[in-house]
């Protein structure tokens, strides 16, 4: 009775020290997190006044957003046109990268993790490529120029400026570093064996390096299409969703919406609308993709 009266005591003892420390983070969580998503849904059900009741207007908001203005459809198409180059560009790039340099000498390997580890400033960085983009003092049009090549007007371009978006985070951003933990954690026994039976490079990257990555990959995918549908800084730091409509997306139209048109429950919804598409394609994503390394 004594051992299971102490063991009772440890365990509430236990409890209350997960409260009090995972306390302060819940409250945290759902003063900016949870609170403010619940009050997005409540806004996007009403037309909004900062200093006097709200009436619920239904599904005006969503209706006058999604059928009413054609801005949308522009934005929704731009989002995805931007999360596919993302994706195909800097989520693919950093995992071949990866398996290719650990195929390398550890010197090699070193010189890249830091040149990784070197801290770029993203603000400032957007600012410092569009400079670099323009086109009459840029540095891409003066190499061009420098090749006597014709130059061209990248950000201002309706067909170039999405990928001049995109092209800062083959630099900027590096998940590689994960990828590459990740591999340096694969036993050496298993390309040991593979050795022995003859396989060669590929073989090993496809038979044991990509199934033990395949749990990271997801789950860097899942952050990956978050985050290209959530762009909002680099469009509005670079082109202000120029040139016309060309890189506007739908952050920045609920932004618009929100802050600049004072219509906080059509960018409510919008921004509910969003969120909604984003839920079905990680939903996707997770049922279609397999996680599991044995499969």
């Amino acid at each position: 009775m004594k051992k299971k009266s102490t063991q009772a005591k440890k365990l509430k003892y236990v409890h209350r020290m997960a409260w009090l420390v995972g306390g302060p983070a819940l409250i945290v969580q759902g003063l900016f997190g949870w609170l403010p998503l619940a009050v997005g849904f409540v806004l996007a059900f009403q037309k909004f006044y900062l200093f006097r009741p709200s009436p619920f207007v239904g599904f005006s908001n969503f209706q006058s957003v999604l059928f009413e203005r054609p801005l949308t459809a522009i934005a929704f198409r731009n989002t995805f046109y931007y999360a596919a180059l993302s994706i195909g560009l800097t989520f693919l790039v950093p995992i071949f990268v990866a398996i290719l340099l650990m195929e390398m000498s550890k010197k090699i390997i070193r010189i890249m993790m830091i040149l990784w580890f070197i801290p770029v400033g993203s603000m400032a960085g957007l600012v410092i490529w569009k400079w670099m983009y323009n086109p009459q003092y840029g540095l891409f049009n003066g190499i061009l120029t420098w090749l006597n090549l014709p130059t061209l007007r990248w950000l201002n371009d309706p067909r170039l400026a999405m990928i001049c978006l995109i092209l800062p985070g083959l630099i900027m951003y590096g998940p590689g570093l994960i990828y590459i933990a990740t591999i340096q954690g694969i036993p050496d026994e298993l390309y040991e064996a593979a050795d022995l039976e003859g396989a060669g490079m590929w073989r090993k990257i496809w038979s044991i390096t990509l199934p033990r990555l395949r749990p990271i990959i997801s789950m860097m995918l899942i952050l990956g299409v978050i985050g290209s549908l959530q762009v909002f800084s680099q469009p509005y730091v670079m082109t202000g969703g120029g040139p016309g409509y060309a890189t506007i997306t739908v952050v920045m139209n609920i932004y618009q919406l929100a802050f600049q048109s004072m219509k906080y429950g059509k960018g409510a919804a919008l921004s509910v609308t969003l969120f909604f598409v984003t839920m079905i394609l990680v939903v996707i994503q997770r049922k279609y993709i397999k996680e599991d390394i044995d499969r």
